[in-house]
């Protein structure tokens, strides 16, 4: 390079912030600023013959970005922009956003090319993770629906079969969404709150939370009793602990089921895909109203009760980033309301 062309990539090109390659009409890299040497994986300072590196490499995951850079020199004279994915030497994978400017020499063996290779990885991530939350949460509203006409129809049968299978329908649209999402997406566990760095915190946050809710219950119970002594099976033990079964312990089940579909699908893609100051709290409001429709099936109390549940998981959930605190506070709700005849699962 003469020494204008230096000046201009040690005052320019250097100091610019995305990766830059400048090519020569055959082919050769002739500069590389220090982002490109990071990105690309080559020791800054050296030619790139001293680094032993190929711009083309063999691994087909590159094809995209080797074609655009064969098609921005075809037409070196065009601007070229484009998107494309690479993969680094170590395995890390890219998305570049890629340009190319034209510089003409005195002759055309003397033009060089500038290509430009904003970084884009986490822009693109975010972008996708934004589809595929739009897919899953109108999925979820397709599944939803449907649910609501199946309800409808055991109205106008009159009920012909026990509310709990309703209950297991739910379960089942939970089933359905978790296979959905990991066959058609690339939301992860951790998207997912399927995961946790904390554990202990976790437990230990769930179970303070799960004491109160239980608490609040006996309150409620005791309460009720006192404005209305016939209330809630007044022939019963006011705790009836000989209602604990099988059915309570697999009642785990139901309430991580339930907490996936009520968070991972509805809390988590909602925050995701809303665009407000208060996405958070307007995830957790509407994912809390959703979770109460879904328990139409147990009449209007019921479905008060569970908006408030709702509520407070969401927040619980919002603060943990995960599903296992919220499905032990679930749980424990569910079969202490068993226990004390509030409910009857």
């Amino acid at each position: 390079m003469d020494q204008i062309q230096e000046h201009f990539s040690r005052r320019v090109l250097h100091d610019m912030s995305s990766a830059v390659l400048v090519l020569d009409c055959r082919e050769n890299i002739i500069y590389a600023n220090n982002p490109a040497c990071e990105m690309l994986e080559v020791e800054s300072g050296k030619s790139w013959e001293e680094c032993h590196f190929s711009l083309y490499t063999e691994d087909t995951y590159n094809d995209a970005f080797n074609d655009a850079i064969l098609n921005a020199l075809f037409h070196k004279k065009s601007t070229t922009v484009e998107t494309v994915h690479y993969k680094s030497p170590s395995g890390k994978k890219y998305v570049f956003l890629l340009s190319s400017s034209y510089l003409p020499g005195e002759t055309d063996d003397d033009a060089q090319l500038v290509v430009t290779l904003a970084d884009e990885t986490e822009f693109e991530a975010t972008r996708v993770k934004l589809r595929d939350s739009s897919k899953t949460f109108s999925t979820f509203i397709f599944g939803f629906c449907m649910w609501i006409l199946f309800y409808a129809l055991w109205e106008f049968l009159n009920r012909p079969w026990p509310a709990d299978v309703m209950t297991h329908g739910v379960e089942l649209l939970g089933i359905i969404m978790l296979l959905y999402i990991f066959q058609s997406t690339s939301l992860t566990w951790h998207d997912l709150g399927v995961t946790t760095n904390r554990p202990k915190e976790t437990i230990r946050t769930a179970l303070i939370v799960a004491v109160a809710a239980v608490a609040l219950l006996f309150v409620i119970k005791l309460v009720a009793r006192m404005i209305d002594p016939n209330c809630f099976e007044p022939d019963a033990p006011f705790f009836d602990i000989s209602r604990f079964g099988l059915r309570q312990i697999i009642y785990i089940l139901t309430a991580g089921i339930q907490e996936f579909l009520a968070r991972s699908v509805i809390q988590g893609n909602l925050k995701r895909i809303t665009v407000s100051d208060h996405r958070a709290l307007l995830a957790i409001v509407l994912s809390s109203l959703i979770f109460a429709a879904l328990h139409i099936h147990f009449g209007f109390l019921f479905m008060v009760g569970a908006a408030i549940l709702a509520g407070l998981e969401g927040i619980l959930y919002e603060k943990q980033q995960n599903i296992f605190g919220v499905w032990i506070v679930h749980w424990a709700f569910g079969v202490t309301g068993t226990l004390l005849c509030l409910i009857d699962h």
